[in-house]
């Protein structure tokens, strides 16, 4: 590959993006291609979140965090293998039977280096280390398919397989340049690390007027953690507003991110724009802080009958020792989205044993998980109660599943009709303003 070799940190953070995009989708016989990429990625997405909690001595319960990231109970010992050959986890056994881990996991650089070290010294494929390149490669800027193949040096068999898996994930899309006529590739990854380059792309739709397009892009950038329509991200766009229609397409390109929580009123997708000023390395810190307001969403908007008002007092709670809200009976569901994610867990009240607490893991990356939660939220919101009342308490403890916004992609059904006007609009805003950015 034309001595394209990667830093090690770099080869740790894609295994991550690349086991996140493919974890729901049937690759069919290019799993084999990417079974080292996968299994790095899973152990280092477990590795984060189980971090901060020093002991496990519940497998059972290690299992259902490990579900959350695409690691059944028969690939865990796997991962927990690649964790201890790194020597962040000690296994302890009965037989064969896991029975404790006892954990020492480092920081995200310190993470990220290591593993991608891992990946070099397994026993990987030409496909897999080309996979990676070429991820990390459009995640720092689009690129034709002629520039990118004659750069990395790849054989058609090679590049079209990596297109194959890219494009399956959802990490890999295209788009033919207006300018060029050239076809030009893109990850969703280079909004998620460059949120300036979308800062740019708003001055522009308001240079040249697009307001449509701007305006459906403001109201997102306005109100993080918008509710999203069922239908939305599910193909279906009878009657649903241009806005809708136009914000559906930024997702599809990963200028809008759309995690989704499914809890007690079934599964709601939640829109946010990337954050400046998180280090690439850190990407798991906006992932938490967006699972924290997407609860919060979800609880104003689909989980209680009474609105919450001023939810920065719920996060500034958190934010303080001893790092906890309650007690309350509402806080024990064994399957919380935030004890899922590892960002807190459950105590039990010692006088009444029906009441319990939530408390923050306060790791590093948790208390700024929460900060940057706090950041997100519109400022001067209008709602309408103030105070930590035990329905309010209880959004952040929605029993359910978090699903990351790079995992929905592949999930996102055929485009939106939208009218011929409004089409043209959004694509040649869009593609332009990438052929912009990317110098052509």
């Amino acid at each position: 590959m034309n001595g394209n070799k990667l830093q090690p940190l770099k080869v740790g953070l894609r295994a991550q993006d690349i086991q996140t995009s493919v974890q729901d989708v049937d690759l069919g016989p290019l799993n084999a291609e990417t079974k080292n990429i996968r299994l790095i990625g899973m152990a280092e997405r477990l590795a984060i979140h189980i971090r901060g909690a020093d002991v496990i001595d519940d497998y059972k319960k290690l299992e259902y965090i490990a579900s959350q990231f695409g690691i059944d109970s028969l690939i865990l010992p796997g991962a927990l293998k690649v964790l201890e050959e790194l020597g962040w986890v000690r296994v302890n056994k009965k037989g064969s039977a896991i029975y404790k881990l006892e954990e020492s996991v480092p920081y995200f650089s310190d993470i990220y280096s290591a593993a991608g070290e891992y990946f070099y010294n397994s026993d990987h494929s030409e496909i897999e280390e080309a996979t990676i390149v070429v991820c990390d490669s459009l995640a720092l800027s689009p690129t034709t398919d002629e520039e990118i193949k004659k750069k990395l040096g790849l054989d058609d068999r090679t590049y079209k397989i990596v297109l194959d898996i890219g494009k399956s994930g959802k990490f890999i899309e295209h788009y033919e340049s207006r300018i060029t006529k050239e076809n030009v590739l893109y990850s969703p990854l280079y909004w998620i690390e460059n949120p300036d380059k979308l800062e740019h792309m708003y001055a522009l739709l308001k240079k040249f007027g697009a307001n449509e397009v701007y305006n459906a892009l403001k109201k997102i950038r306005d109100y993080q953690g918008f509710p999203l329509t069922e239908n939305l991200l599910r193909g279906i766009y009878n009657n649903l507003p241009e806005d809708m229609k136009i914000i559906a397409e930024a997702i599809r390109r990963g200028i809008i991110l759309a995690p989704e929580v499914d809890s007690l009123k079934g599964k709601k997708n939640f829109a946010f724009t990337p954050h400046i000023g998180i280090p690439i390395e850190e990407k798991v810190v906006l992932e938490k802080a967006m699972s924290i307001l997407a609860c919060i969403r979800y609880g104003e908007h689909f989980g209680l009958i009474t609105r919450i008002r001023y939810p920065e007092a719920i996060l500034d709670r958190l934010l303080s020792p001893p790092y906890r809200i309650g007690p309350h009976t509402e806080i024990r569901r064994q399957y919380a989205v935030l004890v899922g994610r590892g960002v807190g867990k459950i105590l039990q009240e010692r006088l009444t044993k029906d009441r319990y607490y939530f408390e923050l893991i306060p790791t590093e990356e948790n208390k700024k998980a929460v900060k940057l939660a706090k950041d997100l939220l519109k400022v001067g919101e209008l709602l309408e109660d103030r105070g930590l009342s035990e329905q309010l308490q209880r959004t952040l403890f929605c029993p359910g599943s978090y699903q990351e916004a790079m995992r929905m992609l592949p999930k996102i059904k055929e485009r939106a009709y939208i009218s011929a006007q409004t089409q043209e609009e959004i694509l040649n805003v869009l593609n332009d303003t990438m052929d912009g950015l990317r110098g052509a």
